[in-house]
């Protein structure tokens, strides 16, 4: 049996306190899309709210003036917020067709998903190793694993992925690396993240990404961090293998390639 095999994924552990990882809608790592300025910023936050309650489609024009007498704000702002987005990856720009929502493909959204992934193993693998350094790193890792689970099959898509995006920002935390936060937003995780559900059935696989996870965690807890890197390793296969159209069956352990 491999180290990795050898982790209990059926293990639910008590945790010692609930953090307050409570609102999955916008999380923490986005605020630094603030500009500071109040009409921008509300312009900001109307766009991407509008984005995950499904207002605005792939490929919607955004039209300026139409934003900004919705918000009762003048064209600058909205102006302002549509170029800071352009810069996120979130619009495209163009001069024949002005501002538009971007779209994503199968192989955009799993080659983000490769990208997004060597910047979570790493946090595994330091999360690993620095685990107890703090007294509540522990409780604090198995919260967000609590989340996880109870959020199982509960969520749309698209909230789910924000649950796992908290759970990472806690292994972030615990490996003492916040630029992972950093590295996360500016890979606009946020955006792409949205078109997940549209090639991964989320709600049907939530126990696999409870075994999943849960193995991540106890390898984490153990001070492993190879096993946590490699627990993750095969988790990044696993979600490559559904974006590609794989529908594995979930009451058997999935291997790659097979």
């Amino acid at each position: 049996m491999s180290k990795v095999e050898s982790y209990n994924i059926e293990n639910s552990q008590d945790a010692g306190f609930m953090s307050d990882i409570t609102d999955f809608s916008f999380p923490d790592i986005f605020e630094s899309l603030s500009t500071g300025r109040d009409s921008s910023d509300r312009v900001l936050q109307a766009i991407i709210n509008g984005l995950l309650a499904g207002r605005y489609q792939p490929g919607e024009r955004v039209v300026a003036r139409q934003l900004a007498e919705e918000l009762e704000v003048s064209i600058v702002p909205v102006r302002e917020a549509i170029h800071l987005l352009a810069g996120e990856g979130v619009i495209d720009l163009t001069a024949r067709k002005g501002a538009r929502i971007r779209s994503m493909d199968r192989e955009e959204v799993s080659a983000w998903w490769r990208i997004q992934s060597v910047v979570a193993k790493l946090g595994v693998g330091f999360a690993a190793r620095r685990i107890n350094r703090r007294d509540d790193s522990v409780a604090r890792l198995q919260d967000a694993m609590d989340l996880i689970r109870e959020n199982a099959g509960a969520l749309d898509g698209f909230e789910y992925l924000m649950v796992l995006l908290r759970y990472h920002m806690v292994i972030h935390d615990v490996a003492e690396m916040p630029q992972l936060n950093e590295a996360t937003r500016r890979l606009g995780f946020f955006f792409w993240a949205i078109f997940f559900p549209a090639y991964i059935p989320v709600r049907e696989y939530g126990q696999m990404y409870i075994r999943n996870h849960q193995r991540v965690t106890d390898a984490i807890v153990n001070g492993d961090p190879a096993g946590a890197e490699a627990a993750y390793q095969y988790h990044i296969d696993w979600t490559i293998a559904l974006i590609e159209g794989e529908r594995p069956d979930i009451s058997k352990p999935w291997v790659h390639g097979s």
